[in-house]
């Protein structure tokens, strides 16, 4: 899809309506109160066989794609482990999951889609289209131009959606917005967050032969095909989880840990509602060639929404200048071991010194923080509840009255919930579409070098080649339009 078409369909998507379930051509799967959803899993890598299989085997399993056979062994591996009573001749297996909607759509209620993100556009927009409703993993797609494509979609085919946002179905993010909703935070204008990834690569790893009965060119799909390679100890293969260090596949530090930091501070203060108006790289240490940096500084600035002003967030990834990517500063996943070696906001080691003054104890290795007049509050990852320093500050801001049902089910959980019952999911499109386009800009922003960006919604306003970071080009056959 060209900028002009891109452009397009993002003017369209802003005048569909809203959850419209039901009223659509293609008619979304209803399902009662008392049936079992047929659903397919679609990736079965780690989240999907680990985490998603969870509430799955709870439901009726119809299909896995993979276009790994080891990775369908390990599905079925997995469901007999959760359920040893389960009847697994039934479930058909596709290597492409293009097969899989073309041939089984009317035999499945949910796709659960856990690919790597260069593959969730494609593969929710081919099961929305069958009227399948559709659990997304984080963030929701590739580029900016995929996630309005699929937000549109969303709201055209009426379907019930979900982002894996899974830190949105606790308790803590939803405490953490009555506290600001009462006013305990006071005026936020500065958000700051940390990572502790480095999902990057100094060099790329030799070529080695995908496993065998791989079928490689599905793996890759739209993106270019590239050479497979396996582990070498500080990091995973390729399929395993270093697709989230390459350009092509995943969309790194930002992409892999920042739907579950930035989360609560969106929540908390309805960056949702409103795009932000400029995005700046501040820095850009890159490694090897299609890969994302080694380390990165990036400002997103949001005008004001309603009663709450304008405010700057701040990220933050990667290891200091100085620390060597090797086995004594990270581990497996491209972890940074100590905290001490991270990238941190200059503000967060301030507060840090003033008040952790114990050996050991820190903000965390990820998360958020807000300054305030009588103190600091901080925020982990996935929904961790709001952290408050000095401990006073604590027992000086009263609970907040509740504003938002909590949630007591898991995230996958309450996706099948709406469905049954015919309403919007937690972290629908509405609410991980905005989310994941403030991490692809970001994405852009690294790209196009430490520059301002203004940003109007659709594209950037001063800088056209920062606009070809938007979109993406495809091999034949796996468009997404």
């Amino acid at each position: 899809m060209n900028r002009r078409s891109f452009i397009k369909t993002s003017l369209a998507a802003s005048a569909l309506p809203l959850f419209n379930i039901g009223c659509q051509a293609t008619r979304p799967r209803i399902c009662g109160k008392g049936r079992r959803l047929r659903v397919a899993l679609v990736g079965c890598g780690g989240r999907g066989v680990n985490i998603a299989m969870t509430d799955m085997v709870k439901e009726e399993i119809v299909a896995f794609a993979d276009p790994n056979p080891w990775r369908i062994e390990a599905a079925f591996a997995r469901l007999r482990q959760l359920d040893p009573t389960a009847d697994t001749s039934k479930i058909k297996v596709f290597r492409d999951y293009r097969d899989l909607f073309d041939q089984a759509a009317d035999e499945i209620d949910a796709a659960i889609i856990t690919t790597q993100n260069s593959q969730h556009a494609l593969a929710a927009l081919m099961a929305m289209r069958k009227g399948i409703h559709v659990f997304v993993e984080k963030p929701l797609a590739l580029t900016v131009e995929e996630v309005k494509v699929l937000h549109a979609a969303a709201k055209r085919y009426g379907v019930v959606t979900q982002v894996g946002h899974h830190g949105h179905s606790t308790a803590g993010i939803r405490l953490a917005a009555e506290y600001m909703a009462a006013g305990a935070f006071g005026e936020v204008r500065d958000v700051y967050c940390w990572c502790d990834r480095v999902n990057s690569r100094l060099s790329r790893p030799p070529k080695a032969t995908p496993p065998a009965g791989m079928d490689w060119d599905a793996w890759c799909g739209g993106s270019p095909i590239c050479d497979w390679y396996d582990a070498d100890g500080l990091f995973p293969a390729l399929t395993w989880h270093d697709w989230h260090n390459w350009i092509d596949y995943g969309n790194g530090s930002i992409g892999n840990m920042g739907s579950h930091i930035i989360d609560t501070p969106v929540f908390m203060l309805g960056l949702d509602k409103t795009p932000p108006v400029s995005v700046e790289a501040k820095e850009v240490v890159w490694g090897a060639q299609g890969a994302w940096p080694l380390r990165s500084r990036v400002d997103l600035t949001f005008p004001a929404r309603g009663k709450m002003s304008p405010v700057t967030l701040h990220w933050y990834d990667g290891v200091k200048n100085g620390v060597s990517l090797d086995a004594a500063h990270l581990e497996g996943f491209g972890l940074i071991q100590n905290h001490a070696d991270q990238y941190l906001p200059p503000e967060v080691e301030e507060m840090e010194a003033k008040y952790c003054t114990k050996p050991g104890v820190n903000f965390g290795r990820l998360g958020t923080m807000i300054v305030t007049d009588r103190g600091v509050v901080t925020f982990g990852g996935w929904g961790a509840p709001p952290r408050f320093w000095p401990d006073k500050l604590r027992k000086e801001m009263p609970k907040p009255p509740q504003l938002f049902e909590r949630i007591k089910t898991s995230h996958q959980a309450e996706f099948y919930a709406a469905i049954r019952e015919g309403r919007k999911a937690s972290t629908d499109f509405d609410y991980g579409a905005p989310l994941a386009e403030m991490i692809l800009l970001a994405n852009a922003a690294q790209r196009a070098g430490c520059k301002r960006l203004d940003w109007n919604g659709l594209q950037f306003t001063d800088d056209a080649q920062a606009n070809t970071y938007l979109t993406k080009s495809y091999r034949k056959g796996w468009n997404v339009a």
